[in-house]
């Protein structure tokens, strides 16, 4: 027999994940499913209808949102036994739907308002101990270039924040556009250029600042690029940066930014905002006002969102748009932090058991509760009660009822309360009506 070390380690693998991924079990699916739903709500309520693109499209299709081409590493590509082409896991939800919105609502009046929710899987350097695989729900907003525009989706995220349970988080809200203001012009090298990018980002003053010494830009510009990792706080940071911006462009998203954050106020929801004109994130890709919220913590933030005027002109159709997605996981974890999971993993419905040969009386029960509206299951082992008991508690149910001679006691069936063990005999049209609610 071939044992070699290759052959025994293959073998292995059927009883493994790879790196990056694992399953979620029961317990926080039920969360998560619960969340889902509760965010879908939100945005229906929006108005936002949704959409549903394929796991799989065509590599290219996700190449068009990348800032930097070597980005596409992190695509999981395989070759389409069907036509030859490479295709990719779809690693980001934007692309797909811009694609859509470019080819599928060619006639439709604008602005489109687009949902979704479902996995991207993305390739991790190292892993860097994250997942590869995340569960999102997102929105976005096509068809319009107005300040409301962006302020809707701010809102959107904060009411969808709120509606999850969650109250200590922030959304930081920026512009690039303020910042290419600053660098329009100045005919500095590519990679002088990406050097400033990186130290305003990181918020490295000191290397900064040794860096712009040795710049050619006006007293004026290095004045803001020197302050622009202070830039951040409270909407009063707007004035500050007014006080020292020089360039038109830079002006002019500043009081786009000021625009948004007098909308959001008109929502009454400015109390969640902080101001960060720092915030670089995709300045290749973004256009405009961007956007992520994060709670205490937790370093990874719960949703990235912007304005992505550009990209929808490479499928076709020329539509500006901004939009924004959730990371479940994420949120999941600060309603952990916050304490606000209620009914992720409360027991609810309840186990039926028969302790007579004939079975009908609890099928029946079990479809009759169903019927109603509650969870129901039949034990389908033939055990003790007790342990009967235990496996309606690994279940996730709050009753357990018994029919049959041994739990009757006297003509009605046996119902347990699972977590303080609570026995009752009550007659059977009393339990369904109790487990419905109805009494």
């Amino acid at each position: 027999m071939d044992r070699t070390p290759e052959r025994s380690q293959a073998a292995g693998r059927h009883r493994e994940l790879p790196p990056g991924l694992g399953d979620i079990l029961p317990e926080a699916a039920a969360g998560l499913f619960s969340l889902r739903e509760r965010l879908l709500g939100v945005l229906a309520a929006w108005g936002y209808r949704p959409l549903l693109p394929p796991l799989l499209e065509y590599a290219d299709v996700f190449a068009r949102a990348l800032a930097d081409p070597a980005e596409e590493v992190s695509f999981h590509k395989l070759l389409d036994r069907a036509t030859g082409h490479i295709l990719a896991i779809r690693p980001d939800f934007t692309p797909q739907v811009a694609r859509a919105a470019a080819t599928r609502f060619t006639d439709a009046a604008l602005p489109l308002r687009l949902c979704y929710e479902g996995p991207v899987v993305r390739h991790v350097p190292a892993q860097r101990g994250r997942s590869r695989q995340l569960h999102q729900v997102g929105a976005e907003l096509l068809g319009v270039v107005d300040p409301e525009a962006d302020a809707e989706t701010i809102a959107l995220v904060i009411e969808c924040l709120r509606a999850a349970g969650l109250s200590e988080f922030k959304v930081d809200v920026g512009q690039v556009e303020f910042f290419k203001g600053i660098l329009g012009g100045a005919e500095l090298p590519a990679e002088t250029g990406e050097r400033l990018k990186d130290c305003v980002a990181r918020k490295d003053v000191s290397e900064l600042g040794r860096l712009l010494e040795g710049v050619r830009l006006s007293d004026a510009k290095k004045r803001l690029l020197a302050e622009l990792p202070l830039l951040a706080g409270g909407v009063e940071v707007l004035e500050r940066a007014s006080a020292l911006v020089e360039s038109d462009h830079s002006r002019s998203a500043l009081e786009n930014l000021a625009k948004v954050v007098h909308f959001v106020e008109r929502y009454g929801l400015a109390d969640a905002l902080t101001v960060d004109l720092g915030e670089l994130r995709g300045v290749d890709y973004h256009t405009g006002v961007i956007y992520e919220a994060f709670v205490h913590h937790l370093g990874s933030p719960l949703c990235k969102g912007g304005r992505y005027d550009g990209l929808v002109a490479g499928f076709g159709t020329d539509l500006p748009a901004t939009g924004f997605s959730l990371d479940l996981a994420t949120v999941m974890e600060a309603q952990r932090i916050e304490g606000t999971r209620e009914g992720a993993s409360r027991a609810e419905g309840a186990l039926i058991v028969a302790l007579e040969p004939d079975r009908s009386g609890a099928v029946a029960l079990a479809r009759r509760l169903r019927g109603a509206g509650v969870r129901a299951a039949r034990e389908l082992v033939d055990r003790p009660l007790d342990d009967s008991l235990v496996h309606a508690r690994e279940q996730g149910f709050r009753w357990m009822v018994a029919l049959g001679t041994e739990g009757n006691g006297g003509g009605g069936a046996l119902i347990v309360h699972v977590v303080t063990g609570e026995r009752e005999t009550a007659p059977v049209e009393g339990i369904v009506r109790r487990l419905a609610g109805e009494e």
